[in-house]
Parts: structure tokens; C-alpha cells; sequence
């Protein structure tokens, strides 16, 4: 069964598949709009295994398709083993998926007397959503991507699990990593203080919201809800065209009002949200862009 973005209430982006390197972007990081190299296209062959890959790692399949990403120049993997901390630079992350477009493993090379790949397995039904660990501002990225969760690692025959940390050291790179991983493209992000609905409350505090575009056009609203409820703490997705209406802030420290339609069960208990953005412009941008994509 192919994995699917979140649950199946908040409206899935499809999983898709691709087989190609990507090229580095020279997209500026100034900007919350986000247009790199890689749009993921609707699947239309079958699924082939990547030329000239070794077959080292035990995650892998024939069947599998692999998306090479190289770095601008590296990124730096941090992990704790045994009560020590680890940090290992890589050249290049390839993104594995199956034949059905599910995610399996991240398999990272290129570091110095490298001999088997650094492989990041993953065994879910859901895409794990790469986490960015500091609130965006306009002249500052955030490149820091964790995943919630413990993961598997495999080093040589080694296997264990902790948590993992991906440092970039560029933005461009950020994004497309981003993109492979959820099968979508990364087209608004931007740091915000706090979002709270009429009818939960607090929803978050110091986190990014980011728009996800998928390969059939629709949109998403996606933000980590760290709220201090009783409820888990998750990912929670808001289709663009549920929107009902937008309110731009009045002035300079002044939420962004939306009002949602009750299409989920998420929306018909949030009813409306007030979003604070930690930069004013972010917030007009972010109302610019619904009235252009919304409905």
C-alpha cells in the first residue's frame, strides 16, 4: 500500500515517483516563495532500480527507484549512539522508494573513505514529515530537519535506532529535500509565532507553516501542533480550497484571520484560525498567495 502524507481525514497528496539526480537550485532564500528545480510528475512507467547502484544495503529491491540528490556542498548528520554524540558529513542523499512510491530508505554517501552507504530506513504506512526545527524568517533560512520519531540506521552490517538530525548548508538543498521526501513541491513557507482556532484553542507556537502543492494541483497548509492540549502533538493539514474566506492583518502585529470549511472533521472543531507570523511581510505575502490560489 502505497504511503500517504497524513491521515486519511486530512486529505492525502498522493505518493509519487521519479527516477533522476536533482540539480542544486539557485533560488534566493529571501523570499517565502519557493521554486526549485524538482516538480514531481504523475507515475507513468514502471518502476526500475537505479543504474549503477550497488546492492550493499539490505533495504534494497529491484523494483525500487532512486532520486540522487547532491549537495551544495554536504550536509551534516547528527545522531546519539550509546550516550555519545555523533555528527557525519555526507556529498549527496539518495532518496529510495518502492514501487509503489513509498518511501524506504534515505541512503547518504560521498563522505571521506566511505566504503557502504549511511542508510535511514523508514517502516511506516505514512510519509514521515521531514520537521524544520527553527521558525523561517525572510533573511535567515531554517536548515535544520529532524524526524519526530526514533528511526532505524544501518552503517556497514550495524543496525540500531535513534534520532536524527539533517544539517544543510544550503537552503536549495533544504527544499528539495523536503519535496522528495513528501512527493510534493514546497511553493510558501514562513516562520510563525502562534496559530489558534475559535473552537481548540492554541494550535502551535514558534513553528513553520508551509504549503505543499501536489502533483494534481491541489494545496496544503501543513504546521506542527505543539500546543500544551492533551491531545498528541502531530501534523496538522488544511486544504487550500477549504478556505472559506481570509482576512489580512490590520497592521503590523495583527494575525491573518482565516475562516475554514467544515469538509473534516479537524476543521469543523478548528472553525476559524488566527495565525501570527513573526514577519509582516510574510503575513501579507501568505494572504496574497490564498487570494491567488484559493477555491
Amino acid at each position: 500500500m502505497s504511503q500517504t502524507l497524513f491521515d486519511a481525514e486530512d486529505w492525502p497528496l498522493p505518493a509519487v515517483r521519479r527516477e533522476s539526480t536533482v540539480s542544486s537550485s539557485t533560488q534566493s532564500s529571501s523570499s517565502s516563495f519557493v521554486s526549485t528545480s524538482f516538480f514531481p510528475l504523475p507515475p507513468i512507467n514502471p518502476a526500475t532500480s537505479s543504474p549503477g547502484r550497488s546492492r550493499q544495503a539490505s533495504c534494497q529491491s529491484l523494483y525500487d527507484e532512486v532520486i540522487r540528490l547532491p549537495l551544495n556542498p554536504a550536509v551534516t548528520i547528527s545522531f546519539v549512539r550509546s550516550h555519545k554524540l555523533f555528527k557525519l558529513r555526507y556529498t549527496y542523499i539518495d532518496i529510495r522508494k518502492d514501487a509503489t512510491g513509498s518511501l524506504r530508505a534515505l541512503e547518504l554517501g560521498g563522505a571521506v573513505g566511505q566504503q557502504t552507504p549511511f542508510v535511514h530506513t523508514f517502516n511506516t504506512t505514512k510519509i514521515p514529515v521531514p520537521h524544520l526545527e527553527h521558525p523561517k524568517l525572510p533573511d535567515e533560512p531554517s536548515l535544520r530537519i529532524s524526524f519526530m520519531e526514533e528511526q532505524t540506521i544501518q552503517t556497514a552490517h550495524t543496525v540500531f535506532t535513534s534520532q536524527l538530525s539533517y544539517t544543510f548548508e544550503d537552503w536549495n538543498d533544504c527544499v528539495q529535500f523536503q519535496e522528495l521526501i513528501l512527493a510534493a513541491k514546497l511553493v510558501f513557507i514562513a516562520g510563525i509565532a502562534e496559530a489558534k482556532s475559535k473552537g481548540r484553542g492554541e494550535e502551535c507556537i514558534s513553528q513553520n507553516l508551509r504549503i505543499l502543492r501536489g502533483y494534481n494541483g491541489k494545496q496544503v497548509i501543513l504546521f506542527f501542533a505543539n500546543s500544551q492540549r492533551k491531545e498528541l502533538k502531530r501534523y496538522v493539514s488544511l486544504p487550500v480550497n477549504c478556505i472559506e474566506s481570509v482576512q489580512p492583518p490590520k497592521k503590523a502585529g495583527r494575525p491573518v484571520v482565516l475562516q475554514l470549511l467544515p469538509n473534516f472533521d479537524h476543521l469543523s472543531q478548528m472553525r476559524s484560525l488566527q495565525i501570527h507570523f513573526l514577519d509582516h511581510g510574510d503575513g501579507l505575502s501568505f494572504c496574497q498567495f490564498l487570494a491567488d490560489h484559493a477555491k
